[in-house]
């Protein structure tokens, strides 16, 4: 059973990066050439700032917070299967949370100030419809305690974003019960 769920986590860490990367660009201008190898990975050029896993609840509907990566390790793992630049970051984490059968995804991501994290968040979205198929088709806005978030279900597997003040924050609901994404978009940020 445990094996079976770190399989799983396995796939959907790397389905969540390829996500993340492609909804994070947002500068997509064209489709991509997937017979051509990734972009080499590029390391940040400027000094993260903040360790971006601190803003993640200790606690997620019962599920404890797993670091996988933060800092650079955390920025090079998404730039490796980057199609655009992610640009204007501060510091980014990915964790993962699990128990009782399900898992969750979460990349938080710092920015400068907060009209940085919401442009970019919008670049997500326009990068999302410019990359077209289920990705875009499946994109909605949904509201949670007056936060505008971003729905999609890319091979049906649903996915949100948004941001909040100087972050955006990322998650894949691989096995989550829909009736308790609410609940998760609310205890984020911690």
């Amino acid at each position: 059973m445990v094996l079976n769920i770190r399989v799983r986590a396995a796939t959907y860490l790397t389905i969540a990066v390829v996500a993340l990367a492609v909804a994070h660009a947002g500068c997509i201008t064209n489709s991509p050439d997937l017979s051509s190898p990734p972009h080499p990975p590029i390391l940040p050029t400027v000094q993260l700032q903040q360790n971006a896993s601190e803003v993640a609840p200790a606690e997620i509907l019962g599920m404890a917070r797993i670091i996988v990566s933060t800092g650079p390790d955390a920025l090079q793992r998404s730039k490796q299967r980057h199609i655009g630049d992610i640009e204007n970051i501060e510091d980014v984490a990915i964790i993962h949370y699990s128990g009782d059968e399900m898992l969750l995804t979460l990349w938080t991501t710092s920015y400068q100030n907060e009209a940085l994290a919401s442009s970019e968040t919008e670049k997500m979205v326009t990068g999302i419809h410019r990359f077209g198929g289920d990705w875009a088709s499946t994109l909605k806005e949904i509201t949670v305690n007056g936060k505008t978030v971003y729905q999609i279900e890319p091979d049906g597997m649903p996915q949100y974003f948004w941001s909040d003040g100087r972050w955006m924050f990322y998650f894949i609901a691989h096995n989550i019960p829909p009736d308790k994404i609410p609940t998760v978009i609310r205890a984020i940020p911690e």
